[in-house]
């Protein structure tokens, strides 16, 4: 039978994060990551080259404003250049972030390598890694029809600053991707586990690793998630506030306020999907790990704690099996997988759901507002 090839893109999400200085280190498959100090210099210079030319992106980023046709809408103009500065603090936090904590992020990178030599990613995952691949990369191609309508006009420093300012912008794109990446290697991993047939104390201690990485996974990546999560939901409550009003007004819908809307939204609930995804299937390993150490071999969980045993088998019968079948002394994974970011939330669907109403209460918000002033305005 003929096999397709496996490209799972996580490699290839790998070397982008080393182009981009997200992952300030050599990395190899024979040796693994490991710092450099040459590697570390670049990184440092470009961090802060790229802080010092931050200042001067935006204004260029204004002027360039200023020369297009939307210099008329001040508010459009105020939330781009917000947006675009926001993007901008957050990418230079990240890269800053990883260049400080280089060798611990080292190490997490060898322990993702090794469980992705033992575990691949499943198809399905698979898939869902290349469609956030390609609607991060639909992101930038977006705009390239705002390049080809003013690019012959423009003078080539805003068009290098646009260039570089991009470049910036998108790194935090990049580095959502490779968290994304990250939780669905844990949950191929995960629910391979669940399905191996082995011994309890070989289940327990592979859970235990799986548990380890992650927590370190978490520890690493709960400040980048912080910023990603609070600077995309005001991106998206700021250009919801430019959407409803220009359809107030104008009686119109802008489509690219929309689709900015619509894609930075499905990057984050992709986050936050995956996230709540790993948390449940390790519940339901821990469970599993319950059932394989405590329930007695020919009877599942469901029935001990119904009792539809009883009729079945004597009771010294199953006081035997459950005593041959439990270790001594009595052993259970003894931690839970929760992706706390900072100790303030936990990404998982009730997380959303917050998120969600709070976006719903903002939008009648500003309807309500939009429309008490348009009546003053009449008046």
């Amino acid at each position: 039978m003929l096999r397709l090839p496996h490209v799972c893109g996580l490699c290839l999400l790998l070397r982008v994060w080393q182009l981009l200085a997200l992952a300030p280190f050599r990395f190899s498959r024979e040796i693994g990551a490991r710092c450099h100090r040459y590697l570390t210099l670049s990184a440092a210079i470009r961090l802060l080259l790229l802080t010092s030319v931050a200042p001067l992106l935006l204004h260029q980023s204004s002027a360039l404003y200023d020369a297009t046709n939307v210099r008329h809408s001040v508010v459009f103009r105020r939330i781009a250049l917000g947006t675009m500065a926001g993007d901008v603090i957050i990418s230079l936090a990240l890269l800053g972030t990883h260049l400080w904590n280089r060798r611990k992020l080292a190490d997490l990178m060898n322990g993702l390598a090794k469980l992705h030599r033992h575990q691949r990613l499943s198809w399905t995952y698979t898939i869902l890694l290349w469609l956030k691949l390609l609607l991060s990369l639909y992101e930038v191609l977006c705009n390239v029809p705002f390049l080809q309508r003013t690019g012959g006009r423009l003078p080539w420093p805003q068009l290098l600053a646009y260039g570089i300012q991009l470049y910036v912008q998108h790194v935090s794109s990049v580095y959502a991707n490779g968290i994304f990446g990250g939780m669905l290697l844990f949950l191929s991993g995960l629910d391979h586990l669940q399905r191996k047939q082995t011994g309890l104390r070989q289940l327990l201690q592979e859970e235990r690793r799986y548990l380890c990485l992650a927590q370190q996974f978490i520890g690493l990546s709960e400040g980048g998630i912080f910023l990603l999560v609070v600077g995309n939901f005001i991106n998206i409550l700021a250009n919801m506030y430019a959407y409803m009003t220009y359809f107030v007004q104008q009686h119109g819908v802008p489509l690219t306020i929309s689709n900015y809307c619509l894609i930075v939204t499905l990057q984050l609930y992709a986050l936050v999907l995956a996230a709540h995804l790993c948390q449940v299937r390790h519940s339901r390993l821990r469970a599993h790990c319950l059932e394989v150490g405590y329930v007695p071999e020919g009877l599942t969980r469901e029935q001990v704690g119904t009792g539809k045993w009883l009729p079945k088998l004597a009771a010294e019968e199953v006081s035997l099996q459950a005593k041959t079948a439990t270790p001594f002394p009595l052993i259970s994974p003894t931690g839970s997988l929760k992706f706390g970011v900072l100790g303030l939330f936990t990404l998982d669907n009730s997380f959303w759901l917050f998120l969600l109403s709070y976006a719903m209460n903002f939008i009648v918000i500003i309807l309500q507002f939009t429309l008490e002033n348009m009546k003053r305005t009449r008046v």
